[in-house]
């Protein structure tokens, strides 16, 4: 009960420091409405030129605006991470009596539950808006809460690139390539059905499809992948939690051997 407690208190802190970052989080949800606003123009122009789509556009913009929703919902922590490595004070925090990656990834929390709701009523409102439709109740139900477990798992992954930083000294470019592959293997603008098999297997080899591609497709195809969904983000969190463990461990031995 203490330990739930001494993290609870991370998550609150990170909820207010995310809710006091008013232009961040106006600049997400601009930038969310341009996206969708150009994008469904941009799925209307294809289908009226005949092009082959086996998808309908109305369908191609909820997808897309599920997708971003968890990936502009995520709280982008490597770099805080990156800067607190680089001037030692992460150190200091070895002493306090928390795991420093588990604290870090409650403030994620916080803000995620700060930032999905607000995200998720500029994707709803800017959806029907250019859609004139709603996808079914049955899967915006089954939409929330996969895609919030999505954003945290994706968080999680972002303390790994941060903490990768304590060997790296700069994770930018490991943070460039981790999102070029979450472009192309999560399926952030297209479902991996429209995918070349080779790709689309390829893909699924990572753990980028269950953040993006399978909770988007909630809205396509139906509540009926919750189960599967939830299995695989179920892996790949603990996989991922594992990943950061291991990396704070070899990092805080490296720091003892080195006498840091």
């Amino acid at each position: 009960m203490t330990s739930f407690r001494k993290y609870w208190a991370f998550v609150r802190v990170g909820a207010v420091e995310a809710a006091n970052a008013r232009g961040e989080l106006c600049g997400r949800a601009v930038f969310f409405a341009m996206l969708l606003s150009i994008f469904s123009s941009l799925w209307r122009a294809v289908a009226q030129a005949g092009m082959p789509l086996r998808a309908q556009p109305e369908q191609m913009v909820w997808y897309l605006a599920a997708t971003e929703w968890i990936l502009l919902s995520a709280p982008t922590r490597h770099l805080e991470i990156q800067e607190e490595v680089r001037r030692g004070d992460v150190v200091y925090q070895l002493t306090r009596p928390f795991v420093y990656p588990r604290a870090v990834l409650a403030q994620c929390v916080g803000a995620l539950l700060v930032r999905a709701p607000l995200l998720a009523l500029v994707a709803l409102a800017c959806g029907f808006a250019f859609t004139g439709q709603l996808p079914p109740w049955r899967a915006l139900v089954g939409l929330l809460p996969m895609g919030l477990f999505a954003s945290a798992v994706l968080a999680q992954l972002y303390i790994a690139l941060g903490l990768a930083s304590f060997w790296l000294t700069d994770a930018t470019p490991l943070h460039w390539v981790t999102s070029k592959l979450a472009f192309i293997f999560g399926g952030l603008m297209l479902p991996l059905e429209l995918y070349p098999r080779w790709l689309s297997v390829i893909a699924h080899l990572t753990p980028f499809p269950s953040l993006f591609a399978g909770p988007a497709s909630l809205v396509v195809a139906g509540p009926e992948l919750v189960g599967p969904l939830l299995a695989r983000l179920l892996g790949w969190a603990l996989a991922s939690f594992g990943l950061v463990e291991l990396l704070f461990r070899r990092a805080t031995r490296s720091l003892e051997v080195s006498g840091g």
